[in-house]
């Protein structure tokens, strides 16, 4: 049973189709073949370019003694990619029937390896890399010679490649020997006469006989009239097409004509080749990632899974060279991408395509020997691009097609690169988590152009390596530090034995301990520590009868200021609960809160000025209004204030800002206070507003308060209709931390405009 591959099975689908409509009588699924006139054409098989330059053209052809008739010759084309067993076989018998039909000694069928644009700038169109394979086509008489694909570098053809139009040459040899032998001819046809050149159509690109100032490559003698058409797919240069003559020959606008009638089936065909070939080579890409992703589960060494990718990769994208480059640095800890890393780049793995084969067949590698395979990486600019960018680096041809980012005149690449003799290069960075490992490096002889593709699989392939060097690496270090902590334990094992029923019993101990004294702290906090009682001891006090007027002025004080500190504490419950329990209204005034902001800094100036504190005000230069109540507004400003002061450093700035902020969704007026000094730690953020809440290490750091200073901040704003947000976060180098409430009022509350007074 025969297997057709997908793209064949759907271009005959389609050739089936248009034979239908031309009105073909022969039924396509007939197993009769078509009647050919004269010997029916031979259909060899399809050989890389390589094989095909180096066989005999006569063994791979069998010339046919009569000419295919051009009148059925589109459907014979057709039928001939319905019979073929590849895409390949189609491609050689169309070089066939295509000689034949226009009896020339050479047919053509050169397909590029990319659709390019026709503006595009294909480069050097005979370049290896530029061409898949080529379908020849050649009689017993025509001699072959590897220079025939010279034509392609000659003035008269070179500058019209990419042109849709045909490219008609009468006698290619009179034109080289006139521009070599006098460069002031500029008249006449290239054939040395004039015959047939109005028969060709205007559009065609006729040798002119103008005088070529350059060296002309080296064409053979007999490769004489050439008849070239471009193949276009979708828009896009696909190939071409081109017969060649070992005589001068006068090409009618028959012979133009028939040729770009049969150029679409051709551009067709060869598109379907490149399809098939594209997912071949996809192919070939996903076997070596998912060899190496096997390789790397199974835990291979490093140097097995180094050979593989370079020796795969090279196969799979037919480079002269592969290698592995890995980095070592002075500084362990110092890994990240910079221009100031010092490391040691090192060649680890390298392969090198076979040069030479033994009288067995066997191909021999050329040996490298005097090459230094270390390096320190400043000094190679390659090494340099690696150390500080992630992308890819393609050089197309070294050092004249280089990109700008790397400065090829301060340093010379490292030796073991040998751009001298390998100069295409595609180098993609290993890395892990922004830590450079090393470099993936492919290399060729000739220049080339590195394709998106290529450059996105070579990507894989680093990543793969990335994983292997990091898994390896951590693997050996793991195992080096269980065997040292192995031995440390097995010394420690029999103290620990006999330690571990004394410490889990002195573990538990503290354990109830700590439960103890904390809740003792609770209550003595609680109890103990309360103007109450600092009262009560002072009035013990002052019944002394022989105490002095100096202690009982003190003991005075003391009374005083404990029992306004108890007064205060009465009037903050009390507060707090009207604020709670109350459902009275706002009554709003309008006020400038600028003036406000004044008269509170200055009632509290002295207080601040006591422990060199600073308080500096951002006021907006004109008035803003806001309608409120003025006592609420106050007691906020002094409440945050008097938190301030307790918290800062001392000899520290404390900074109030006022602005007026107004957007489609709010329009209100924003109050902000910002001290540097003991902060608030993340996860008592949320409950820092809650009554009796005071954050830790207060009491053991002596600062004074109840805990209900912004409890009934957060109770005031919210009767104001405003809401309050508190951040807190430690200052870089520093111990201190800056802390900011900030305060956001409407500044006319919706819904309480009635009352306004």
């Amino acid at each position: 049973m025969q297997h057709h591959h997908p793209c064949l099975e759907t271009m005959k689908m389609d050739c089936q189709s248009r034979l239908k409509m031309e009105g073909e009588v022969q039924p396509l699924n007939s197993e009769k073949p078509i009647e050919w006139i004269g010997s029916a054409p031979s259909i060899a098989s399809a050989p890389a370019l390589q094989s095909s330059l180096a066989t005999t053209p006569s063994d791979l052809y069998s010339a046919v003694p009569h000419q295919t008739s051009t009148v059925h010759l589109p459907q014979h084309l057709t039928q001939t990619l319905l019979t073929s067993q590849t895409l390949h076989e189609a491609l050689f018998s169309f070089a066939q029937i295509l000689g034949e039909a226009f009896a020339t000694d050479c047919c053509l069928i050169w397909p590029l390896a990319k659709g390019l644009p026709q503006v595009a700038n294909v480069g050097p169109i005979n370049e290896p890399k530029n061409l898949q394979h080529t379908y020849c086509y050649f009689t017993a008489t025509f001699q072959y010679s590897p220079q025939l694909f010279a034509i392609f570098d000659h003035p008269l053809i070179q500058g019209n490649l990419t042109k849709a139009e045909p490219i008609v040459i009468d006698d290619l040899q009179a034109f080289s020997q006139r521009s070599g032998s006098s460069n002031s001819s500029s008249n006449g046809s290239s054939n040395g006469s004039s015959n047939g050149s109005s028969s060709k159509s205007d559009k065609s690109v006729k040798a002119s006989g103008k005088t070529a100032t350059t060296a002309q490559p080296v064409i053979p003698s007999h490769v004489r009239a050439v008849l070239m058409l471009n193949t276009q797919f979708q828009g896009r240069l696909n190939g071409m097409l081109v017969l060649i003559r070992s005589q001068p020959y006068d090409w009618k606008e028959t012979d133009v004509q028939l040729l770009k009638s049969l150029s679409p089936q051709v551009a067709v065909a060869l598109a379907q080749n490149q399809l098939e070939q594209q997912m071949e080579q996809q192919a070939r890409y996903q076997n070596l990632i998912n060899q190496l992703t096997v390789a790397i589960r199974n835990s291979w060494e490093l140097d097995q899974i180094f050979q593989l990718a370079v020796e795969g990769s090279a196969a799979a994208l037919q480079v002269d060279r592969g290698l592995v480059v890995l980095l070592k640095y002075t500084d362990p800890l110092h890994k990240s991408r910079s221009h100031n890393i010092e490391a040691k780049a090192s060649m680890v793995a390298e392969w090198l395509e076979p040069l030479s084969e033994t009288p067995r067949g066997d191909r021999v590698r050329e040996e490298r020997t005097g090459v230094d395979q270390s390096v320190w990486a400043s000094s190679c600019p390659l090494c340099r691009q690696v150390l500080t960018s992630s992308e890819p680096i393609a050089i197309s041809f070294f050092p004249d097609v280089t990109p700008e980012k790397i400065q090829v005149s301060e340093a010379t690449p490292a030796p073991f690169f040998d751009l001298d003799r390998f100069p295409a290069l595609l180098l993609a960075p290993l890395e892990n988590q922004g830590t450079v490992l090393g470099s993936f490096v492919l290399q060729q002889q000739q220049h080339r152009l590195w394709t998106s593709e290529e450059i996105a699989f070579v990507k894989l392939v680093a990543a793969q390596l990335s994983t292997a060097i990091i898994q390896v690496r951590t693997l050996q270090h793991v195992q080096a530090l269980v065997q040292e902590r192995t031995a440390q334990l097995q010394r420690s094992l029999d103290v620990q034995a006999k330690l571990y029923e004394k410490t889990r019993q002195q573990v538990e101990q503290l354990r109830r301990l700590h439960e103890e004294r904390e809740e003792f702290l609770s209550t003595v906090s609680h109890e103990l520590r309360t103007p109450l009682t600092s009262m009560t001891l002072a009035i013990r006090m002052l019944r002394q009868a022989d105490l002095s007027a100096e202690r009982r002025t003190r003991y005075l004080d003391i009374l005083e200021q404990q029992c306004v500190q108890e007064t205060q504490l009465i009037n903050d419950l009390l507060a707090l609960r009207k604020l709670e329990t109350s459902t009275s209204t706002v009554q709003l005034q309008k006020l400038d809160i600028r003036y406000l902001i004044r008269d509170t800094a200055q009632s509290i100036a002295e207080t601040l000025a006591e422990r060199n504190l600073t308080l500096e005000l951002d006021l907006p230069p004109k008035p803003l209004n806001l309608y409120t109540e003025p006592d609420s507004l106050s007691r906020i400003l002094m409440e945050l204030l008097a938190n301030a002061r307790k918290y800062a450093d001392v000899d520290t700035v404390i900074q109030l800002r006022v602005f007026h902020e107004l957007t489609p969704q709010a329009n209100q007026v924003v109050i902000a206070l910002q001290n540097v000094g003991a902060g608030i730690l993340p996860d008592e953020l949320p409950y820092i507003f809650d009554k009796f809440r005071r954050g830790q290490g207060v009491t053991q750091q002596a600062i004074q308060g109840t805990g209900l200073g912004l409890a009934l901040v957060k109770r005031l704003v919210e009767y104001l209709g405003g809401a309050i947000g508190a951040s807190s976060h430690p200052l870089e180098h520093q111990s201190s931390w800056q802390t900011r409430f900030t305060v956001t009022l409407p500044q006319c509350p919706e819904g309480l405009i009635q009352s306004i007074t």
